[in-house]
């Protein structure tokens, strides 16, 4: 049996170390902007000349820097590929309490690895922000919103409504079946009409309403043209519904390209299901109108 060679490790920890220094750091994403020389380089970091010229002599030794004959360091190649493989572990650094709490281990390898798309995000702190940057997300949508959740929010069920009415495509991804204790459907009359339910049912024959059913929920995300919030599990599972808001479109492209790996993922609801959780919805109202 053919053993595999393990890989040489010796370059990538030289790499790892040039890149733990902030000053050396700070070089190279200065550098990523305009080609400077060690005089400005050293002005701008406010260290000696001497201490940056050691700095950027280390980072040509490691081939991530070059000198131009006119005496302005750039990056290299190698060094431009470099920094763009250390946004995911900066956007991770930087919030190493959020991501020790909640898990990416059901995420596909693809997403995480590009996890460092995030990096525009601002973390949300509470569920409640979580939950008032979703309706606010639906109140100005002008094309579509699209949503993940393990339960949706009674809340949004008017704010649906609204979309639907401006033109706005609705596409979700839920739980393929949900435990009785988190069925939804005896509160809805408290926040939609009967006619509501009626319009959120063409709206489905209509296809202005498409859906898509998992056997689990890797993430909560809502997204928008103009905005998209994503959060991910608790380690010990369920949402705590803390996660990344942005506008930014590198973060939106993100959060769009996760969303329609898991649609397109999962399952179409039958349509014999659709229509009788409808029925289901409409006899609540209908309870409701008799004061059962």
């Amino acid at each position: 049996m053919k053993i595999r060679k393990a890989p040489d490790m010796e370059r990538l920890c030289d790499l790892y170390f040039e890149l733990s220094n902030d000053d050396r750091l700070e070089i190279l994403f200065r550098l990523r902007e305009t080609p400077m020389t060690v005089t400005r380089l050293a002005r701008e970091l406010e260290i000696t000349t001497q201490e940056c010229s050691r700095h950027t002599a280390r980072l040509s030794e490691a081939l991530l820097i070059a000198k131009n004959p006119e005496g302005a360091y750039s990056l290299t190649p190698y060094g431009r590929l470099s920094l763009k493989f250390i946004a995911g572990p900066s956007f991770v650094a930087e919030h190493r309490d959020y991501f020790n709490a909640h898990s990416l281990d059901v995420h596909p390898r693809e997403f995480v690895a590009r996890i460092g798309e995030l990096g525009a995000g601002k973390l949300t702190g509470n569920a409640m922000v979580s939950f008032g940057i979703v309706e606010n997300l639906m109140r100005v949508a002008e094309e579509y919103i699209w949503m993940i959740h393990d339960q949706y929010l009674l809340s949004i069920l008017p704010l649906c409504v609204d979309a639907l009415k401006r033109g706005v495509l609705l596409r979700t991804v839920e739980l393929k079946s949900r435990e009785d204790r988190r069925n939804l459907n005896p509160e809805r009359p408290g926040y939609i009409s009967e006619e509501d339910e009626d319009f959120f049912i063409e709206s489905w024959k209509a296809k202005t309403t498409q859906s898509a059913f998992l056997d689990e929920i890797p993430v909560f995300l809502y997204i928008s043209e103009k905005e998209a919030i994503i959060a991910f599990p608790l380690g010990e599972g369920g949402f705590d519904y803390i996660g990344f808001t942005s506008t930014d479109p590198v973060f939106h492209g993100y959060c769009c390209d996760v969303f329609s790996h898991y649609y397109e993922i999962g399952e179409p609801p039958p349509r014999e299901k659709v229509l009788g959780i409808h029925e289901i919805r409409k006899a609540f109202h209908s309870g409701k109108k008799r004061g059962e």
